[in-house]
């Protein structure tokens, strides 16, 4: 039986934005889960969101996981910052493995690059965003998140997005200035299999920035598309990528299943 998969979604998203890679998985036999990070709820604003922590995403993501009880060791699988959350849990619960999909960078890797920093320009210039929710305008949406997607999936998938923490943006970007070290992982705690997807046209997390992040592992698989952009979890090429994170799996299922154990 194949081991459970936890998808963790990223800024100014909800579980559901990651359907179409859990539509994937569970058609080749994996059972998947999409907790929505807290206040990131579809349809609705919270003012709290603006100062929640990564801290505080970790905490709900290991009492969520806690809760499930599950009977085997989870696939972690995270999308942008929910990359990012994915490798700070796999650091420190027992995890089958870790799949991340264009991911945010921990502290430590210098992100800044011309995109991001364009991308979150508005944001960064608002007095106090560190404690305050925020989202794209439809246009920065459209040229940094969405960018590759026709117009009426743009707008589609704009019309759902939810507001985001300030707070957790600084964490992100601010790394050096963060006292508590909020996106700090440790790496050397991360002891299961890891896949990276970086994306060519990813204007949120350029793919040299993914690589350093696939890099900090020493058992790192990365699949590199060069024509999509920062949205791969719901695009052309969403259910091939699925199906070869399935494949991926596929050995390390079937050694686990044997119960020996797997190298590299």
């Amino acid at each position: 039986m194949a081991h459970p998969v936890v998808l963790i979604h990223g800024m100014w998203s909800t579980g559901a934005n990651l359907a179409r890679v859990a539509a994937g998985l569970r058609a080749r036999g994996f059972e998947c889960h999409l907790p929505d990070l807290p206040y990131h709820q579809a349809g609705t604003r919270h003012a709290a969101v603006g100062n929640a922590s990564l801290r505080d995403y970790l905490a709900f993501l290991e009492r969520y996981i806690a809760e499930k009880k599950f009977a085997q060791p989870p696939v972690l699988l995270g999308h942008s910052m929910g990359g990012l959350l994915a490798q700070q849990l796999a650091s420190r619960i027992d995890s089958f493995a870790l799949v991340l999909l264009t991911p945010g960078s921990p502290a430590g890797v210098n992100a800044l690059r011309p995109a991001p920093v364009a991308a979150f320009s508005k944001v960064l210039a608002t007095p106090g965003f560190w404690r305050k929710p925020h989202k794209p305008s439809p246009q920065r949406a459209r040229l940094s998140v969405f960018n590759g997607l026709p117009d009426y999936k743009q707008n589609e998938l704009y019309a759902g997005m939810v507001e985001e923490s300030g707070r957790a943006a600084f964490e992100i970007a601010f790394w050096p200035l963060d006292r508590n070290r909020a996106s700090r992982v440790d790496t050397a705690a991360v002891n299961c299999p890891v896949y990276v997807v970086a994306a060519g046209r990813d204007r949120l997390t350029p793919a040299p920035v993914v690589r350093k992040v696939a890099a900090l592992y020493d058992r790192a698989t990365v699949r590199y598309y060069p024509q999509r952009g920062h949205w791969v979890i719901d695009d052309d090429e969403t259910d091939e990528m699925a199906g070869e994170i399935a494949g991926w799996l596929l050995p390390y299922e079937q050694r686990a299943a044997r119960r020996l154990p797997m190298r590299g």
